[in-house]
């Protein structure tokens, strides 16, 4: 049965969000058979030619020497991080305060783990802006190891300049601290950056990837590294109970993907810095950052988050278009937050309409509000 929100875009024929209109399982399943040659065989516990040639092609396309596929990209970092803590017996980690393996998983690189994250000052001023080597180098202690979100989700997709990413890569490799990436985005990168993955690659030790967000897998991620370092990750994958009797479902989805929708990240990119100057035309919104450089973004709305659903409701209703998919309250009073992800469905969005609907969409939440406030 589908939710409120999805009965509503089903009906809506201009979609912003998402890969298309949800498809039923067994054609999916389908769709996926039907891109395999038909002589593929899954692994057996991570060992098989499929797979084994999947991860050893990614982790030469990284720079790395060798590469581990893993069910879920927390099982990843978290073994990533504690074989690199204890390698160099530093049980602190360097990373935002916004990190997925703080805010996103119930502290498990804490408790499972017995790891920690450095804050950085007391009281503590860097969740609204990108970690810097200013940071590091202020750092109350060395770290065992550095992790860094590239794009960063929670600060609406913002990235690091080239240099700057450079000289904290400098800067750990001549502290001996290892550098690890949370990539799960890194797809949209390479063009970002107008580098090849090898080349960003070369800055980390280890990089975590996810074959979900944007590529649209099923499910799973890679860990790249060293060959020592994938080989005792591998025995800790067992621990986590991630080595699994056969992920050849999810190795065939990631690889179609790649495939598909890799080589369409940089038009992603460009359709959501089009969206983006359009969104910021609007009295009563703006985007973080200004001019995105990835093909997601974080648009701030001068309204009610319940106002905001209700009005978007209405609209989508009548005029047949689909912008947002959900709202939330933003730091500042009387001010929402909404994430616009751009990937297939957004290429064949028509933007012609969109600045009378956002403008509509904030005049109606308004109105909203006051009905609501009145009430009271």
């Amino acid at each position: 049965m589908l939710s409120d929100i999805d009965e509503v875009r089903s009906r809506c024929g201009n979609v912003l969000p998402g890969h298309g209109k949800p498809v039923p399982l067994a054609a999916t399943l389908r769709e996926i058979a039907d891109g395999l040659e038909g002589n593929e065989l899954g692994d057996v516990y991570g060992s098989g030619s499929y797979l084994g040639e999947f991860e050893a092609g990614l982790a030469t396309g990284f720079g790395k020497e060798a590469a581990v596929f893993m069910p879920s990209g927390t099982m990843a970092q978290q073994i990533a991080l504690r074989l690199w803590c204890e390698s160099s017996g530093r049980s602190g980690i360097a990373m935002h305060p916004t990190a997925h393996l703080e805010t996103a998983e119930y502290l498990g690189y804490q408790l499972l783990h017995r790891l920690r994250r450095i804050e950085f000052g007391a009281p503590e001023m860097l969740h609204n802006r990108l970690l810097s080597l200013a940071d590091l180098e202020a750092s109350p202690e060395k770290p065992g190891a550095v992790l860094l979100e590239i794009p960063c989700r929670p600060l609406g997709g913002e990235l690091p300049e080239w240099e700057d990413l450079t000289a904290i890569s400098n800067w750990a490799r001549e502290m001996a601290i290892p550098i690890h990436l949370d990539g799960a985005r890194i797809w949209q990168c390479q063009a970002a950056y107008d580098r090849s993955f090898a080349e960003i690659g070369a800055l980390f030790d280890s990089i975590y990837v996810s074959f979900y967000k944007d590529i649209g897998g099923l499910a799973g991620c890679m860990l790249m590294g060293p060959a020592t370092f994938i080989a005792e990750s591998r025995i800790w994958q067992r621990r986590h109970g991630g080595n699994l009797f056969s992920q050849a479902p999810y190795v065939a989805a990631a690889r179609q993907g790649l495939s598909s929708r890799l080589p369409q990240l940089a038009d992603w990119n460009r359709k959501a810095g089009e969206i983006a100057a359009i969104v910021n035309s609007v009295a009563g919104m703006k985007t973080r950052p200004l001019i995105p450089r990835v093909n997601f973004f974080q648009v701030f709305l001068e309204a009610d988050p319940a106002a905001l659903e209700m009005a978007h409701t209405q609209l989508a209703s009548d005029t047949g278009t689909f912008v947002f998919s959900a709202f939330r309250a933003s730091s500042v009073p009387g001010w929402s937050m909404a994430e616009l992800h751009c990937w297939e469905s957004a290429m064949a969005f028509d933007c012609g309409e969109l600045e009378q609907f956002l403008a509509s969409l904030i005049s109606m939440a308004a109105v909203t509000g006051e009905q609501a406030s009145s009430r009271r």
